[in-house]
């Protein structure tokens, strides 16, 4: 029987299916050997009507049963010859196993019908890129070989179901793991043994619990968990003192570990999208170094306890769609470097008193909540750009004139009856929303060089009876129609938008 051509019988075929001490992941890649994995591989797959059955070989486990038949080398084969017999037949077998292979040609990547590759039992060292390009390649078999390391073009092999990656030379180094978008349930607990390990993702995922085992990575500086179902994290994760990400958002979890406050190096925490109602104790005065904080899309009902210095090191807070009553007195006084404030969608009636402190803020956002009143302390916001206030009871502050680099101003859905005047004097103003006033009478926007579009929502106005736009450029208006006044350019607006 010609080899590389036509499949073997049952007795020549390497069983690879019946790999002992090995664990199997639904729906993923097997991309571990026993003793190691190259220091950067990623693996996913698009969801698929057929379940695939993966083998994962994990160190730290009695070595796996050779997953081959023994068989007689061949050195003699030559390789040219069998990928180009391949290529012309159309098969979707090929076995170069015991050739003593060293290197694979490029032009492997026209045999993109295979579907099965065997190469063990050679002294191949390097694997060519061009093997991304076998796009229909289910089993992939390079045990026994000199691999060090495996090219980034494999995550490019979509429908590989088993990668065989024993006895090669790649010791203990499994730094980088990605199972990212697959359809994982379980995380097995001899994830454990990869100490080496560095970061790794298994986001996207139907994960619904995490092994207490995984904070045996202590050397672990990203965990990304996002988009599972996991409905708790295990107390270990807090031996994870080097980790900086930790990934949480879109699970099922309720409540975090206290333990997390070990992990003081953190510098992102996002748990957006959960079932969490409050924090534990000063856990975010413990993970000193936060940049970023984002809570949202919870069951908070009050602000996170802990003290003001829990912000210092903070440069956006963001806990939309929660259920908070307030904002206490000083949360924010020693956050100087925080410039993005978002807690729309919440239930605040009111700013706290030392909110002309912010001073630091370029973007705030306390939309849909239930403020009345926009305190004259706001002009200290000097250097706010961006002013999201829509769906409260507001009225606008005359101090509103004193942000002079604000460039967004959003006021829909509030109970303005008219805009001050000083409202002119915001020069920088590029975008202002304003939502239905039907009693709105008089409107000052002049001399706003940056102001281009005027909202349709003006054309609601049926009260209005002065609109002064001198030096306002309103490109998207013709020139013709802005000096045929405010009339002419309302009935504009009101014709565009009508013809949509």
């Amino acid at each position: 029987m010609r080899r590389g051509t036509k499949t073997r019988s049952d007795s020549e075929s390497p069983d690879l299916s019946n790999m002992n001490h090995s664990t199997d992941i639904s729906e993923t890649t097997s991309i571990l050997e026993d003793g190691a994995t190259p220091s950067s591989i990623a693996s996913s797959s698009h969801s698929k009507k057929e379940a695939k059955t993966v083998k994962v070989a994990l160190p730290g486990v009695k070595k796996v049963q050779s997953a081959v038949k023994k068989k007689k080398s061949t050195p003699d084969l030559d390789v040219h010859k069998e990928i180009t017999k391949c290529r012309e037949e159309g098969s979707t077998h090929l076995d170069l196993s015991k050739a003593a292979v060293t290197a694979l040609p490029k032009e492997l990547k026209e045999l993109t019908q295979l579907k099965e590759l065997y190469l063990y039992g050679n002294k191949i060292a390097t694997l060519p890129p061009e093997v991304g390009m076998l796009k229909n390649l289910e089993t992939l078999a390079l045990n026994e070989n000199n691999l060090t390391d495996l090219p980034d073009t494999l995550v490019k092999v979509k429908n590989l179901k088993l990668l065989d990656l024993r006895h090669n030379k790649m010791k203990e180094l499994l730094e980088r793991l990605s199972l990212r978008e697959n359809k994982i349930k379980d995380l097995p607990s001899v994830i454990g043994n990869l100490v080496h390990l560095v970061t790794l993702d298994v986001s996207h995922n139907n994960i619904t619990s995490i092994p207490h085992e995984i904070g045996k990575c202590v050397q672990m500086t990203s965990l990304d968990l996002q988009h599972n179902d996991i409905p708790e994290i295990p107390d270990s994760i807090g031996n994870l003192r080097e980790m900086t990400r930790l990934g949480l958002r879109y699970n099922q979890l309720s409540a975090l570990p206290a333990t997390l406050a070990n992990c003081t190096k953190i510098d992102e925490f996002n748990i957006e999208g959960n079932n969490i109602s409050e924090l534990p104790d000063n856990l975010l005065h413990c993970l000193r170094m936060l940049n970023n904080v984002t809570l949202s899309r919870n069951n908070f009902e009050h602000f996170p306890t802990g003290p003001p210095k829990q912000f210092s090191a903070a440069e956006t807070f963001i806990m939309e769609h929660n259920k908070v009553h307030k904002i206490p007195f000083g949360a924010f006084s020693k956050a100087k470097y925080l410039t993005k404030l978002n807690m729309k969608d919440n239930q605040i009636a009111a700013f706290p008193l030392d909110f002309g402190s912010w001073v630091s803020l370029v973007e705030l956002n306390l939309g849909t909540n239930q403020l009345s009143r926009l305190p004259e302390d706001i002009q200290w916001l000097t250097n706010l750009e961006n002013l999201i206030l829509s769906n409260n009871l507001l009225r606008v502050s005359k101090s509103t004139s004193f942000l002079q680099n604000l460039e967004r101003l959003v006021l829909q859905s509030n109970n303005l009856t008219t805009l001050p005047k000083s409202i002119g004097y915001l020069t920088n103003v590029q975008y202002l929303s304003v939502g239905k006033m039907e009693s709105l009478e008089q409107l000052y926007l002049n001399d706003n060089d940056n102001l281009q579009v005027l909202p349709y929502e003006l054309a609601l106005c049926s009260a209005l009876q002065i609109m002064s736009i001198e030096n306002c450029p309103l490109n998207s208006i013709p020139a013709e129609v802005v000096a045929g006044g405010p009339s002419l350019v309302i009935q504009v607006i009101l014709h565009f938008n009508l013809s949509k």
